[in-house]
């Protein structure tokens, strides 16, 4: 895998930033399935605000990469998280908690895909970099 440990954006590619996003955005997606509870508890008003501002910036951020796929999953989870937070009957937030898991996980399956993609295209890259090089030194 690619380092994504340089914090110098000016001098990176646009694919090295957005593998970098898709990374960052990956360890973020285990920080809001944390505001998830246990299946059998309502999720909690405090947890659903921050899932809702974790959503927004993936959303925000996915579609300045051109990842319109996560750009839409992240949004319906910033929407239901907005909705939930008017919900007061354990039994309505006991719902959204089941519908923010699956929203997550179509979340995690887009993100997984575009890694592997991007990482592929990237590594095609390099190789073909590489053997431009060497065709041109033989000259």
């Amino acid at each position: 895998m690619f380092e994504t440990g340089n914090t110098t954006t000016s001098q990176m590619s646009q694919g090295e930033l957005a593998l970098r996003f898709l990374s960052r955005t990956r360890g973020e997606l285990d920080q809001m399935r944390a505001c998830l509870p246990d299946t059998k508890l309502p999720i909690e008003p405090l947890a659903m605000a921050h899932l809702e501002r974790m959503a927004a910036k993936t959303s925000s951020a996915a579609e300045a990469f051109g990842f319109p796929e996560i750009a839409v999953i992240a949004g319906a989870i910033e929407l239901l998280s907005q909705a939930g937070s008017r919900r007061s009957s354990i039994r309505e937030r006991l719902e959204l908690s089941t519908r923010l898991s699956a929203q997550l996980s179509a979340l995690e399956v887009h993100l997984e895909f575009e890694l592997a993609e991007l990482e592929s295209t990237m590594i095609g890259a390099d190789a073909d970099e590489r053997q431009s090089s060497f065709s041109f030194a033989r000259r």
